[in-house]
């Protein structure tokens, strides 16, 4: 047998002698780096999400002084001769400017969303979501701006100028090679000037923050004990033990034997109440806020909280969870935080992920009178310098996200969309109110003289459900 390995490790090296020799032979003929760098992934320089000043309202003025039949006979303008013969304009479609009817204009997007005039070259949109008497200019170089996108939450505008200020500005800035990238795919830069027009119902979205939460139990009305409440509360949301577990330790160490329903919902009841406390509670929140998301799984399915957290204070601002994780979940969730200030500091700053969503927020809400400045950190490495600078600041939100997860995970996942908002405002307030912090000497976020000479917890939490309903008035306004 000894005699037979030999044999082949003898023959294998003579193999790779010659197969070395060849490897030689056509390295003389072929680049070696270019063989070793073919197979490595390109570097694309992707666009990066920029939010654009505001554009130029201008009032919408109408032609009274000519009709579209001067403007034709003086300037010899001929219909629109269409490929197919036919016109896909409606018939009742009339330029809002000079009167021009449907032979004379051009449909932009191929939609019937966006038309332009052959005549008085008018932009014009047949969208009731647009307000038809303004009309929307490229701030630097006041060209009309096109309707590009109509996404579910906002309009996308941009300035089809190739002579615009901006335009020019950002084609001068390119390198060589970012300007053969461009030439082969230009959607990999952001050139143009654009604006993104939202037509979000602001008085729905400032009272929707509030309102996510629903009380299937009137608490006046259970059958046992208001300590029972409190220690379904505490081995429930303190320890993080299912309705289940919890049902089990109070009957194996309290002797109480409630079913794992009713501490279900017993603790869904609750979170109506105590989120007044959580919400209108007089917060004293630093200028350095850190926003991140994370996932659950509701009947199996992904959903998402928006963590807004005060880096400094350790506060939970902002808690609810989405089905989607879109724009306007992001702008919901900030309002939660910036609501919570009675003046916004001028030195507010939001720390985020590169998600895009928050630059989408932080558009809507400058537009809407609350401002504050964003600071994204990209990647795992300090790629540059407001990475390096603030991700202490994103690191903490991280670590908060593991403590939910660590919560979270015997309970395997919610039932419902309302069942995961109710958890979460009562986890917020163990974290703000209950829960001692190491980074604050191990003093909780929010320090209550109510809750200082109260020996167990969950006299604590009825306590706090006590104080909660003082703060309860604001619902009912």
């Amino acid at each position: 047998m000894s005699t037979i390995i030999s044999v082949l490790i003898e023959f294998l090296n003579s193999i790779n002698k010659i197969i070395w020799k060849f490897i030689i032979f056509l390295s003389k003929f072929i680049k070696v780096d270019d063989v070793i760098t073919s197979n490595k992934p390109t570097d694309e320089k992707y666009k990066q999400f920029k939010v654009d000043d505001s554009p130029l309202i201008e009032p919408f003025v109408k032609m009274e002084h000519k009709d579209y039949k001067k403007l034709i006979k003086e300037n010899n303008i001929k219909p629109i001769n269409r490929r197919n013969g036919n016109s896909p304009i409606p018939d009742n479609i009339k330029c809002p400017c000079c009167g021009a009817p449907k032979d004379y204009l051009y449909d932009n997007t191929g939609k019937q969303t966006q038309f332009e005039c052959k005549v008085c070259h008018r932009i014009f949109s047949n969208n009731p979501r647009k307000q038809k008497y303004v009309v929307l200019k490229c701030p630097h170089c006041e060209h009309n701006l096109v309707l590009r996108k109509q996404r579910t939450d906002y309009d996308v505008y941009v300035c089809k100028n190739n002579k615009c200020r901006y335009y020019l500005n950002n084609l001068a800035t390119l390198t060589l090679s970012d300007k053969k990238k461009f030439e082969e795919n230009p959607t990999l830069f952001k050139m143009h000037y654009i604006y993104r027009k939202f037509h979000i119902d602001l008085p729905t979205l400032t009272k929707d923050y509030r309102d996510f939460v629903k009380q299937p139990v009137d608490l006046s009305k259970i059958y046992s004990s208001d300590y029972v409440l409190g220690l379904c509360l505490t081995y429930h949301v303190n320890y993080g033990l299912s309705y289940r577990q919890t049902s089990s330790i109070l009957k194996d160490i309290h002797e109480v034997s409630i079913s794992y329903k009713t501490v279900e919902n017993y603790c869904k009841s609750v979170s109506p109440t105590i989120q007044a406390l959580l919400e209108f509670y007089p917060y004293e929140l630093s200028d350095t806020i850190a926003a991140d998301e994370t996932y659950i799984k509701i009947l199996g399915k992904t959903a998402y909280i928006f963590f807004y957290f005060d880096a400094i204070k350790k506060i939970v601002t902002s808690y609810r969870v989405f089905d989607k994780r879109d724009s306007l979940s992001s702008i919901k969730a900030a309002y939660s935080t910036l609501s919570k200030y009675d003046k916004l500091p001028d030195s507010l700053k939001v720390i985020s992920d590169g998600n895009p969503i928050y630059n989408v927020a932080v558009q809507y809400w400058c537009q809407n009178g609350l401002p504050f400045e964003l600071y994204q950190v990209i990647g795992l490495t300090n790629l540059d310098e407001t990475s390096k600078e603030y991700r202490s600041q994103k690191q903490i939100i991280e670590r908060f996200n593991r403590t939910l997860k660590y919560y979270y995970r015997p309970k395997g996942g919610f039932s419902s969309l309302d069942n995961a908002n109710n958890y979460m405002v009562l986890f917020a307030t163990y974290n703000n109110f209950l829960r001692p912090n190491k980074a604050l000497n191990y003093e909780t976020p929010v320090v209550l003289e109510e809750l200082k000479d109260i020996p167990n917890m969950p006299n604590k939490w009825l306590e706090l459900i006590r104080l909660a309903c003082k703060y309860a008035e604001p619902y009912s306004e």
